[in-house]
């Protein structure tokens, strides 16, 4: 018991001895931790910011440099060709649209005629169909039914067809004045644009008449034609 007590008397004089820190300088010291802490975040922030600024200015300086690359000053050269005209002095779109309106009036004709005949045979057989047998008359009966059904889907399917046949013979119109256009500009290497214009679908409003090439284009379009057909 006397050894127990005189144990916890040492440990009690231990520690009194022990140098005491006082409350207010550690605080003092957490304080300056604190600060340090935000003084770090604060200068990060600020280099974030500064590499942000110097991005945004490297984008806005390569976008500059990529417009002046892409922008002629003072050299762009533009015509323009009126696609009207085109269609009305081009002797292949001429040609192109007599052949157009002539198989149009055959198809029609042709869907007209057989139509008519039909028509009249029918009647013929409404008349005189008491000499057949019924077995015949069955079977012309159901003849026509075909006739009826064949004519009505070619009358159905021709416009189509008709429209198919526009857009192919168009496509083939274009491409000739485009590989002629492309070329004879490759030749003088005169612009650097050429506009398409019309009266109906021109994109438009007004377009100076000095830019205008398109006399010079159904020239040259015409004498290729002519040579192609020799």
């Amino acid at each position: 018991m006397e050894e127990e007590l005189r144990l916890n008397t040492e440990q009690e004089s231990i520690e009194m001895e022990k140098p005491q820190v006082p409350v207010d300088k550690v605080e003092k010291k957490g304080n300056n931790v604190l600060l340090i802490i935000a003084l770090i975040v604060a200068c990060g922030a600020l280099v974030m910011s500064i590499f942000a600024f110097c991005k945004k200015r490297t984008n806005i300086t390569e976008t500059k440099v990529k417009a002046e690359k892409v922008v002629q000053s003072g050299n762009l050269k533009i015509a323009y060709i009126n696609t009207d005209t085109i269609m009305a002095k081009y002797t292949m779109a001429v040609e192109m649209q007599k052949e157009l309106q002539a198989k149009q009036s055959s198809l029609e004709s042709s869907l007209k005629n057989q139509y008519t005949q039909l028509q009249k045979e029918e009647q013929d057989y409404l008349k005189n169909g008491q000499n057949l047998t019924l077995t015949q008359q069955q079977a012309k009966e159901k003849e026509f039914q075909q006739r009826e059904q064949q004519l009505s889907q070619a009358m159905q399917q021709q416009p189509l067809q008709f429209q198919q046949e526009v857009a192919k013979q168009n496509e083939k119109l274009l491409n000739a004045v485009l590989a002629f256009v492309k070329d004879y500009n490759s030749k003088h290497d005169k612009f650097n644009i050429i506009l398409s214009n019309s009266r109906v679908n021109g994109p438009t409003l007004y377009i100076d008449e000095g830019m205008d090439i398109t006399d010079e284009i159904v020239k040259g379009l015409n004498e290729e034609y002519e040579n192609l057909k020799k």
